[in-house]
């Protein structure tokens, strides 16, 4: 079992329990042990149906369309984005940006108000190297990507990714013109970081590879810089 980063050589991990698998921000062990596992149970099943659909040669984004995970009112269909909630708390918990209760109270079911967006597709990275992997066993994620305005580079949303084998979760969070305005009030420090980095990227852009490597579109004028 190894760990390997884009540019770095890849590194053997102990077991699946190994600490190089966890984020270094810890999540308490009340909500990890009580109020996130309903969630964690949930994606388990969430992905399952989603490979059950890839291995009969469907489009596991067909996934949203079952009836257990629909917005209608599947009985799991909440806790499912809960899961990418606390990711994402994590995700924002370990660059040291601010809290944000209203996405930690989703993600520890205090709150049922979902505020994240959710695209299930295939990894392309997954299928550049499946033909050289040893073992079908294959995970990884997109670390935090904060995306902006290139007029303003305003942040406009949180953005990362969660690949097991070659299903990929790309979820994120927007920011209205109110949220923007609050995080520019609140956070001002954490702000005026985001648009340093939002403009630094604009300046630099990564290529269409790694956006397509990210789950992001294609760069377009005048649109959106990420980090």
């Amino acid at each position: 079992m190894v760990i390997g980063r884009a540019g770095e050589a890849y590194r053997h991990a102990q077991s699946p329990n190994s600490k190089a698998f966890h984020f270094s921000a810890r999540v308490c062990e009340v909500c990890n042990n009580a109020r996130t596992q309903p969630a964690d149970l949930a994606f388990d099943k969430f992905n399952a149906q989603a490979f059950s659909l890839l291995k009969r040669g469907l489009d596991p984004a067909e996934v949203h369309n079952d009836p257990r995970f629909s917005s209608s009112g599947g009985p799991l269909y909440l806790n499912v984005f809960r899961y990418f909630a606390k990711l994402m708390c994590c995700h924002l918990a370990e660059m040291g940006a601010p809290f944000y209760v209203q996405i930690a109270d989703f993600a520890i079911g205090i709150s049922d108000t979902n505020f994240i967006l959710l695209h299930v597709d295939l990894d392309v990275t997954y299928k550049r190297i499946q033909a050289r992997l040893t073992s079908a066993s294959y995970a990884a994620h997109g670390g935090l990507i904060i995306t902006g305005d290139e007029l303003s580079h305003a942040p406009t949303s949180f953005y990362s990714t969660l690949t097991i084998g070659p299903v990929r979760y790309c979820y994120q969070i927007r920011f209205n013109e109110l949220g923007q305005l609050l995080l520019r009030i609140e956070h001002p420090a954490f702000y005026d970081w985001c648009k340093r980095k939002i403009r630094d990227a604009i300046d630099n852009p990564i290529s269409d590879e790694d956006r397509e490597t990210l789950g992001l579109a294609p760069k377009t004028p005048n649109k959106q810089g990420g980090v």
